[in-house]
Formats: structure tokens, sequence, C-alpha cells
């Protein structure tokens, strides 16, 4: 009897042991951050997370550099340097940003290497853009994050433009001076109204010549709603109306284009601006969710006599009539709101099974901070900590201007709600050029 006790505590052991030689042979998922064919990691924080890192990118038979940046030990993008090879080699955007993630200045350039326009922020809220061109520079300035002024000063000094702007009148004042004498003074209101002039080349704001600014407005509350997904970049231009569309700048079909319509639109298109430069590098997609509702939309063609006589004052004297009403107009008018959700992820790891592993599990807790549903175990939180995952919402409401932190289905649904809240406002105003009056 005894014996066999002994034989069976034996086999027993026997078993144990092999079972704790098998455990110790499961491999363990890797979730180092290493350099590899595209990705350079420069150096890394004590607590293993990127510190400076590049990515490279194979352009005409030699690597480039993709996306140059450093990130703070929590998280944060501290600086960025993005480049696009379209349609040449070429740096186009440059952010800085503090250690609790406020927009520091931004500088966007042209394929040629020069600068485009460069933005200041004081306190996280616009302070001062500055937009360039041959024709001369243009400067935006602000007040806790609202449109006070904007003086365009042309490229010999002959002529400044000024429109400075009366919130609480709810007026705009233009003011055309060239070579010391006054061209053109006008007050209007300060909404957006139809016929409105704007030197593109600047974004700077001109007189209306229009005497009939009434357009035709057509109701059509439609709405569309995407769920969660995962995208390439976080560059939001499929989801979000830019709030200035001018004349030939068609949202793109292809990546290799986002870099010319980022630094289209980000010169006007507030949130947009918001939005790229706080995810300028994506390490491994982003999921993003979007909503975008369109309360109605206006259009406006004035009427022929006016068009022509005022094609007749074009014609007879083009410089002195850009001088006053810029080169496009608007043509129509978007009334609406928009939604944008996204989920970050950095310092995700090289191996490609740990990264899957925790964009499933980022995934998952996004739709349960949306629906409230399917939390993760400690297990799932374990490992997305070994990351860096923030889920922020954005929307055309000044509150929701540089996002808000989602850490709650409540957060969730007390940020929709104030959308919901809110009346639909402008989300978009498309231009024509002056020299269609007649034409088109």
């Amino acid at each position: 009897m005894n014996k066999k006790f002994s034989l069976s505590l034996l086999l027993l052991a026997t078993v144990l042991l092999s079972s704790c030689q098998k455990d110790e042979t499961i491999p363990q998922t890797d979730y180092s951050i290493e350099s590899d064919i595209s990705f350079e990691l420069i150096s890394q924080h004590s607590n293993g997370w990127i510190k400076e890192a590049q990515y490279n990118n194979f352009h005409l038979e030699e690597t480039v550099p993709q996306n140059e940046f450093e990130y703070y030990e929590n998280g944060y993008i501290k600086s960025a340097k993005v480049y696009s090879s379209y349609p040449q080699q070429h740096l186009y955007m440059e952010v800085n940003r503090s250690e609790d993630n406020k927009p520091l200045w931004s500088k966007y350039y042209t394929p040629e290497g020069d600068l485009w326009f460069e933005t200041v922020y004081q306190n996280g809220q616009l302070s001062t853009k500055k937009v360039y061109s041959e024709k001369g520079t243009a400067v935006h300035s602000y007040t806790d994050g609202d449109l006070t002024s904007v003086e365009f000063t042309s490229a010999d000094n002959s002529v400044t433009s000024t429109t400075v702007y009366n919130r609480i009148a709810g007026t705009k004042k233009l003011t055309i001076i060239q070579d010391g004498e006054t061209v053109l003074e006008e007050e209007y209101s300060d909404l957006e109204n139809y016929g409105d002039g704007m030197l593109t080349s600047n974004r700077a704001p001109m007189a209306n010549p229009f005497a009939d600014t009434e357009g035709y407005y057509r109701q059509i509350r439609s709405s569309f709603f995407t769920s969660t997904m995962w995208e390439n970049n976080a560059d939001p231009i499929e989801y979000l109306k830019p709030y200035r569309n001018y004349y030939g700048y068609h949202i793109p079909g292809g990546a290799e284009f986002v870099s010319k319509f980022a630094t289209e639109f980000a010169v006007n298109s507030e949130v947009y601006q918001s939005i790229i430069e706080q995810y300028p590098v994506t390490e491994d997609e982003a999921l993003v969710l979007s909503y975008q509702y369109t309360e109605g939309s206006g259009s406006y063609l004035p009427p022929f006599e006016e068009r022509r006589a005022l094609d007749k004052e074009m014609q007879e004297n083009p410089s002195l009539f850009e001088l006053k009403y810029g080169n496009e107009y608007i043509e129509k008018i978007h009334y609406g709101k928009n939604i944008f959700v996204i989920g970050a992820l950095r310092n995700m790891p090289t191996n490609d099974k740990a990264a899957k592993e925790i964009k499933d599990i980022a995934r998952k807790h996004m739709n349960g901070l949306i629906d409230g549903e399917n939390q993760l175990s400690n297990e799932e939180l374990v490992i997305l900590n070994k990351v860096w995952f923030e889920v922020k919402f954005f929307s055309t409401l000044k509150m929701h201007r540089n996002g808000v932190v989602i850490n709650s289905n409540a957060d969730y649904n007390k940020a929709v709600q104030e959308v919901m809240d809110a009346e639909s406002t402008i989300i978009q105003v498309e231009y024509i050029p002056f020299d269609h009056m007649i034409s088109d």
C-alpha cells in the first residue's frame, strides 16, 4: 500500500515538474521598442518609452526622413518635424508643444522650402498667425482664441489692408490704404456673408462688392456617422470639412496629397489645425470615429447686371479691383455640426504580435468608453498600460477645439450632449474666383 502511494506521489511530482518545465518554455510576448528598417529609435526615457525617434521613407532610390520627433516622458509630443515627398522631398510642418500638451508654436512650409505660415500660441490658445506670400504678409491676431484683426501689408509696403472685428457689436471694419491714402473704408457684419471677398494668397479678408447678397438656402438635415475604425494617420481631412474651401482645393483621394492640403486648410480651419498638430506622427494607425450633421446649405448667384458691371470694373483695372475685393468671394455656405474622436497610440512595441494584441485591446477600450460596455479586464489594462493611449473628442464648438480627453462613458456622453444642445453653425464656406462671374 505504501509502495503504491509512493509511486503515485512520484508520478504526480513528475507531471507537475513536466508542467512547470513546459510553462517555462512558453515564449513571452516581447513589448520592447527597437529600431527596424523604417524606424530609428534614437533615445529612450527611463521607463523605456520613446524620447527621440525618426521614421524614414524610401524615395527616388534613397532613404529620406518622414518624421523626426521627440516625446515627453508622459507620452505627449514635445516637438516634431513632418516631411512630404510630394511633389518633392521637403519639410512641410514643424510643431512644438508643452509637457501638458498645450501648443507653443507651429510652422508650415512650401515644397520649395519657403515659410508659408506660422502660428504662435499663448496659454494653449491662438495668439498670432502670419501668412506669407509673394504679395506680402498677413498677420492674424487673436484674443482668447478668437480672431480680432487681420492686417495685410504688401511686399513693397505700399498697401495695408486692416480688418478689425468687434464681436460685441457684431461688426467688422475694413480699411484699405495705398500710398498713404484711404482707398476703401467699410463696415460689415462680422458674420460670413455671400460675396465677401478674400485675398487667398494670404487668407486676408477684403471688401464685398455686391449690393444684393441674398442667397438661396436649402434645408438638408442629413447626418453621417462612422463607427470606430483604423486609419493610417490622424489627419481628419475626410471627416471634417475645412472651414474655408477655396476654389480648386478639392479634398484629395491619395495619401500622398495630405501634406499639400494640410498646409492649405490648417491656415484657417482651427479644429483641423489643432488635430494635426497634436498628432503629427502616427506609429501604427489611429482609431477614429466621426459624426457629420448638415443642417442646410446656401448658394449665391449675384444678379447678372451686377456681375457684368463688376466684371467690367475688374477688366479695366484688375490691380485696383483685387486691392479692394481680393481674388475670390463666398459662393456657398454650409451649416451643421461635426464631431471627430481619435484614439491615438504611442510607444508601440516593434513586435507585430505584441502590437496587434495592444491594438485589439485599445479598440475594445475605446468602444467601451463610447458605448459604456465591454470593460477591460485587469490583465488587459496591464497590457494597454505598457503603451500610451489616449481618446480625445473634438467638435466645431470652441470648447472642443483643442480636444477633450475621454476617460469614461460619462465624459463622452457629456461632450456629445454639448454638441447636440448647441445650434448649428457655419461649418464651411466655399469660394469662387471673381474672374468666373461671367464665364461661370
